[in-house]
């Protein structure tokens, strides 16, 4: 027991064999071209892509000094109750159901009759904001600029209930 340096159990020798083991050769990957190739993309993708302005309704509003007197018989109202549907009124008189469909000829008529003539949108609350948008943009195209936008009140929501109805 020439080898054995401690008291215990003798291990069993290897055979010696003529041929070696093979080493493994540790691997190594150089990750330059890789980084390189991705900084290009990067760079490529950020000088060819198209920087887009968000999308945003552009409103004037009145200096808060400037006060008009308006009055309500010239007035043309459109209402917009919870579930989108359009309602309109000259004036002080009932609000008349309207589809949406029939809003840029009708407003086209109205531009033809007065083209200083003043709007109020009273939107509900729990309306869609695109559907004030569209409003907008549908007095954009008739070119009427001379609107106001207001929330609906409550009693203009019965209005609109007892015109559903009559019908």
């Amino acid at each position: 027991m020439a080898g054995d340096a401690g008291g215990g159990e003798q291990r069993p020798q290897k055979h010696k064999s003529k041929h070696k083991p093979k080493r493994r050769m540790g691997i190594r990957m150089d990750m330059t071209p890789m980084v390189d190739v991705a900084f290009l993309l990067l760079t490529f993708f950020m000088l060819t892509t198209v920087f887009r302005r968000p999308q945003t309704l552009e409103i004037k509003l009145p200096p808060s000094s400037n006060k008009s007197e308006i009055s309500e018989a010239g007035l043309l109202i459109f209402r917009v109750d919870e579930e989108g549907s359009l309602y309109f009124s000259k004036g002080l008189s009932a609000p008349e159901k309207m589809e949406f469909k029939s809003l840029p000829g009708f407003l086209k008529d109205k531009y033809r009759e007065d083209p200083n003539a003043i709007i109020l949108v009273k939107i509900d609350r729990k309306a869609k904001y695109q559907i004030m948008v569209d409003i907008i943009d549908e007095m954009n195209l008739a070119k009427l600029s001379r609107y106001s936008v207001a929330s609906l009140a409550e009693e203009e929501k019965e209005e609109i209930k007892k015109v559903n109805e009559k019908k």
